[in-house]
């Protein structure tokens, strides 16, 4: 069974322009000592695979993980919008320094004025 790193609802950014990653789950990304960014490769539930680019900024305290390269095409494919929900999760092990991720997707569907979630996409 996948260990979940993490679920997040998106936001305009997150669907717009790059999507803000936890911090909690920046070491997850294995990024190098001195390297700002890691590009890395995920399975989404059809078998599909994407690469993505975690990347943090150079010079702020606060490294502040985003997706960046990949990551919108994944999006705009899906047809993800805002408040729609994305979930990582560590599928194994590749090398010792790079985990491999699982992606799926769920959009938000409001239906008689109750929230409903579509099955994984």
């Amino acid at each position: 069974m996948p260990e979940i790193l993490f679920t997040k609802k998106l936001s305009k950014t997150d669907i717009e322009y790059r999507m803000a990653v936890p911090m909690k789950s920046l070491d997850a990304f294995q990024i190098p000592e001195g390297k700002h960014s890691k590009e890395f490769g995920v399975t989404d539930i059809h078998g599909k695979r994407w690469r993505f680019r975690c990347c943090t900024r150079k010079t702020d305290p606060y490294p502040k993980p985003v997706l960046s390269s990949g990551w919108i095409e994944f999006a705009k494919t899906r047809s993800l919008k805002v408040g729609d929900e994305v979930t990582f999760s560590v599928v194994g092990m590749k090398r010792a320094e790079d985990l491999e991720l699982g992606i799926q997707a769920r959009k938000k569907i409001k239906l008689f004025g109750k929230v409903l979630w579509s099955d994984p996409l």
